[in-house]
């Protein structure tokens, strides 16, 4: 089966979104292609965000452009090199995005600014699809990212339909909304748990899902919870899945929907394509999508969610007893038969059933379902039971238990994890992969009575040309036929074989009507395509080696040893400096007001308060992480208040700022700008970006390592910032883990949910505090790089940050930290994140 696809307009509504499908591997990719995907999204070796997926060699990727290029109509394949990329790893980033340029990757999927940079201005003609990884998730961040060069923008999957009509409005870029897949518990790009507390970095691509632990509660400030509620899965979110909505989300403008899937197999691909395809197309009867439904639920399937696609109000999103692969529900158990040859389920199954199928039952008290093999059936008819190789949908059936069973119960949920029918079904072609990608050549070829003249161009680059000339000499005898030969040469030169050229054009000269044997035109052809593949491959590694060196040498501004440690402290509740006194501002760089939970009213005057006691030199006002469509009318009109009331020092939180600003990117319009770590520069290129783009100071980042840290000091010296103390969010969501655990969330208006302390399956501890319904989950102890200020000095650290945020600070405990830390003492407690480990 190969599905075609059309996304022509019609006089029924607007032309139908891009199908895009993850491809894990050349399989899945194939699979994705074959049951109709318009186009597959895939990673390399390196610097994909799912580096434990089986990616694609370059070799891979080559063959599989020029298979996505054969088909009618053409497929596309879009490149993830989504990681946040460390600075020692630029070389070999220059090196991918060169080969990726040449390979003529249809977009690059981008995360990091500083890889945007590099592609924008050393391979352009790389088209830059923003990953969910940035964190947009507003009509301003859409704006900002569309101003840096982004021709589409993957939207964060917490947002309403409403939102996304509003970002697909935005002229001049393209939206992609996700239609299917796992969830991420919090903002994708903003999860610092599994890089802070395992070493293993969401944005590195090796992120351990510690959102998937269990947790129990040990403290909380809210409404109690019943014994058998403190404990379960607060954060392993339920899957998307949105068939009902691919309607709405057309009629929204989205130009792309998007499944999620990088990990999964091949067949789970085959069948989420095929599935939304039929649905799109409207080719699904409604009497077969239940069972395709089912299909695809028994490859992988949490239970599903819309998410807050119709209400960001939804809580029913979270999974809060079980984790893992549950499959199509097929029954309950009505009992286990016991006999001499061991224990069996019986349930009648909704679904035929076949031996080597798998079955998974939900056992109280397992925090998985259990699951086996249908390794023998039997078929209960009148109270008899035979054994049979399959047995149909409605039967009642026995199937045999493995000898560590537990206590299964009688009820208990029984589906399909793995179907030999559904494998039948979904049967993979595996298309020889012969044709390499191919770009257009013209041949222009002069024939005279001495031999063969020929030129031949290809374009090495959008607007970029180049030639080779060949030349075939020896003795031509005059043609019987002139007219054919012009026949004969096209025919030889379209078999072009397996190099990266197809033929575009031929301009065959023959005045003198000469005659050119076959073998001659293949030696002109073999000889014409070596030389204009030398002209490319020169051209591609030219521009490797420009982009090397433009972004080798370092900028000048490096700390002076000499010079002073300064110290910035940033707060986001005023209350936290009412114990400082006027010492404690003198030397200060910045004291930064995060404005994301104070109200306009009375805002100016009580930052007139703190400026007359800080000094007008350095108050700053930090904009928001995370604002949201409902939240944007409140933030605009502190901004404009703001500024009319004289505040010319801002802080960016991410790309959205910029337009919160009401500024264009790269135009700072007379502000005096600053970058907190959110805005991620983790290498010289996405540093310069930000300098590019008006940044005066920037926040390294807090997942760091002490050797990366220390490459970027060298390069911006007195410009960069360093975190030394701050109770770093580790999960932001939407999804409140309270509500989670107790089943249900009584709204806003009635909710005194604060905050609680957990511990997890393995010891973990973390703290969620509840900020306007948006939780915020802390470690139980604050990022604390107190222990390695001395460190920090050394490697050239001249401007040191200081936060309270997130977690309420009495005012005399911010001041005694403040003090100790400026006086380079090491206070206690906390982690110090990422800094003393290799990598992250």
């Amino acid at each position: 089966m190969h599905r075609t696809v059309s996304r022509s307009s019609t006089a029924e509504g607007p032309r139908r979104p891009e199908l895009l499908a993850p491809a894990g591997g050349l399989e899945a990719g194939l699979a994705a292609l074959q049951y109709g995907a318009d186009a597959v999204y895939l990673g390399l070796k390196r610097f994909s965000a799912r580096a434990d997926a089986q990616n694609f060699t370059l070799d891979e990727l080559d063959r599989f452009l020029g298979h996505a290029r054969a088909l009618t109509p053409v497929r596309r394949a879009f490149v993830a090199v989504n990681t946040l990329v460390l600075d020692r790893e630029l070389p070999g980033l220059v090196d991918t995005l060169g080969d990726l340029a040449d390979l003529g990757a249809d977009a690059l999927i981008v995360q990091d600014l500083g890889v945007a940079r590099l592609a924008r201005r050393h391979f352009p003609q790389l088209e830059l699809h923003a990953s969910t990884q940035l964190a947009a998730h507003s009509r301003a961040g859409v704006e900002t990212l569309r101003d840096l060069g982004f021709a589409r923008v993957t939207l964060a999957r917490e947002l309403t339909l409403e939102e996304l009509r509003d970002c697909a409005a935005v002229p001049g870029v393209e939206v992609e909304a996700f239609l299917h897949g796992a969830l991420c518990y919090a903002y994708s790009g903003l999860c610092l748990f599994s890089s802070h507390v395992l070493g293993r970095s969401g944005n590195r691509g090796s992120c351990a899902y510690p959102c998937r632990d269990r947790w129990e509660v040990t403290s909380l400030d809210g409404p109690p919870l019943p014994e058998r509620l403190r404990s379960g899965f607060a954060f392993s979110m339920k899957d998307l899945a949105l068939p009902d909505h691919v309607g709405a989300l057309r009629d929204a403008g989205v130009a792309c929907l998007k499944i999620e899937g990088r990990k999964k197999g091949p067949t789970y691909v085959a069948a989420a394509v095929d599935y939304y395809r039929r649905l799109l197309d409207g080719t699904l009867p409604a009497a077969e999508r239940p069972e395709r439904e089912a299909d695809l639920k028994a490859t992988f399937a949490r239970p599903w969610t819309t998410l807050y696609l119709d209400s960001h109000r939804e809580k029913d999103v979270a999974d809060r007893d079980l984790v893992g692969h549950r499959g199509a529900p097929l029954g309950q158990v009505e009992a286990v038969v016991r006999s001499g040859a061991g224990a069996a389920i019986r349930f009648r199954t909704a679904r035929a059933l076949a031996r080597h199928d798998g079955l998974q039952v939900e056992v109280p008290g397992l925090d998985r379902p259990f699951g086996f093999g249908v390794s023998s059936l039997r078929l209960v008819t009148r109270g008899a039971a035979a054994d049979v190789f399959e047995a149909p949908a409605g039967a009642l059936v026995e199937v045999p238990l493995p000898d560590d069973y537990p206590t299964v119960p009688r009820g208990a949920p029984v589906s399909c994890s793995s179907s030999q029918a559904v494998k039948l079904r979904y049967q993979l072609e595996r298309p020889k992969l012969a044709q390499r990608a191919r770009r257009p050549m013209s041949v222009a070829a002069e024939v005279s009575e001495t031999g063969l003249r020929l030129e031949a161009s290809a374009e090495a680059a959008p607007g970029h040309a180049v030639r080779a000339e060949v030349t075939v000499a020896g003795a031509l005898e005059a043609a019987r036929d002139p007219a054919g030969m012009a026949a004969s040469a096209r025919a030889a030169f379209e078999k072009l074989g397996d190099t990266r050229f197809r033929l575009a054009g031929l301009d065959w000269r023959n005045p003198a009507g000469r005659f050119v044997p076959v073998s001659r035109l293949n030696e002109a052809r073999r000889a014409l395509a070596e030389a204009l593949d030398a002209a490319v491959t020169a051209h591609a590694r030219g521009q490797v080696e420009a982009a090397r060196a433009a972004e080798a040498a370092l900028t000048p501004g490096a700390a002076a040893p000499g010079d002073a440690p300064r110290f910035t402290v940033k707060v986001d509740r005023l209350e936290a400096l009412d114990a400082f006194e006027p010492e404690d501002f003198e030397g200060a760089d910045d004291v930064v007001v995060d404005l994301g939970l104070l109200p306009l009213r009375g805002l100016v005057e009580r930052l007139s308060a703190l400026t007359a006691r800080a000094g007008p030199e350095r108050l700053r006002l930090g904009l928001p992480l995370i604002v949201r469509g409902w939240e944007e009318r409140a933030l605009r009109a502190r901004v404009e208040a703001l500024r009319a009331a004289g505040y010319r020092r801002w802080e960016l939180t991410g790309p959205a700022s910029w337009a919160h600003l009401g500024l264009a990117p790269g135009d700072a319009g007379g502000l005096d700008l600053s970058s907190d770590w959110s805005l991620y520069a983790v290498n010289r290129a996405a540093a310069r970006q930000l300098r590019d783009l008006g940044v005066g100071r920037i926040t390294l980042s807090t997942e760091d390592v002490r050797e990366n840290l220390a490459a970027l000091l060298a390069e911006l010296g007195p410009a960069a910032s360093v975190v030394v103390y701050e109770d770093s969010p580790l999960f932001i969501s939407e999804s409140c883990p309270y509500a989670n655990l107790a089943g249900g969330c009584p709204g806003p208006a009635s909710c005194t949910f604060e905050r609680m302390e957990l511990t997890s399956s393995h010891g973990g501890k973390a703290l969620v505090v509840n900020e306007r319904c948006r939780a915020f989950t802390l470690n139980d102890a604050p990022y604390n790089l107190s222990p390695r200020l001395a460190a920090l000095r050394e490697a050239g650290a001249r401007s040191f940050r200081v936060h309270f945020v997130h977690r309420p600070y009495a005012p005399e405990r911010a001041r005694e930290l403040w003090r100790a830390l400026r006086r380079g003492q090491v206070v206690r407690p906390g982690h110090l994140g990422n800094f003393d480990r290799e990598a992250w």
